[in-house]
């Protein structure tokens, strides 16, 4: 049985919910580039519940302009923590941060660094992330009929988008419960997870 958007966004809010019981005001050690990750994979967070509180509001134009910055944040977020040279994590807390192909190049493609997950999104999707972002004509496209120039997003869409929130939401909890090194935490994550991604 398909999910109904409005379905869809209540299992996000109780997902979300969940994840923030279990990092907010918790105790990760680390130095500046744990600090510096670790801001960055919470502002992605953020961006994730910002979508689903957009299209509760029936703003879905907005929630889908979130896509690119939710899938960029994650992506610094993870080459922060895990690829990025110290002298990278200085300049990028100095404002200078590598082209997004670079930090893609150092993550790499393979199955245990998540570039394998990372690579096939951005291939996917870059296009249509930066046009959305932009309000480009994607959002066009979607508005435009033969009666009226109003919203018309696809509920598909919409689904799609509080799917892909939720999946980088799980990889984010994946991050910080480990920095937490809370293995209780992480087996309920993974048991979630299961369950969230079959689709909806």
């Amino acid at each position: 049985m398909s999910l109904t958007l409005m379905q869809s966004i209540k299992r996000a809010k109780e997902f979300g919910i969940w994840l923030h019981e279990r990092t907010n005001e918790k105790h990760i050690s680390g130095a500046i580039r744990v600090q510096t990750g670790v801001a960055i994979l919470q502002l992605s967070l953020d961006l994730g519940d910002a979508t689903v509180v957009l299209l509760e509001a029936r703003l879905p134009g907005p929630a889908l302009t979130l896509a690119r910055p939710l899938f960029e944040g994650f992506v610094r977020g993870v080459w922060l923590l895990e690829f990025a040279l110290d002298s990278e994590v200085e300049k990028f807390n100095n404002g200078k941060c590598p082209l997004f192909h670079e930090i893609l190049k150092a993550i790499g493609d393979g199955d245990t660094s998540g570039g394998a997950w990372i690579d096939a999104n951005k291939n996917a999707n870059w296009n249509a992330f930066n046009d959305l972002t932009h309000g480009g004509s994607e959002h066009v496209k979607r508005r435009c009929t033969l009666k009226a120039v109003e919203p018309n997003y696809p509920e598909t869409e919409l689904i799609a988008l509080v799917q892909f929130g939720i999946e980088v939401r799980i990889r984010i909890g994946a991050a910080l419960l480990d920095l937490m090194n809370d293995e209780i935490a992480m087996e309920q994550l993974n048991e979630k997870a299961k369950n969230l991604r079959i689709a909806p």
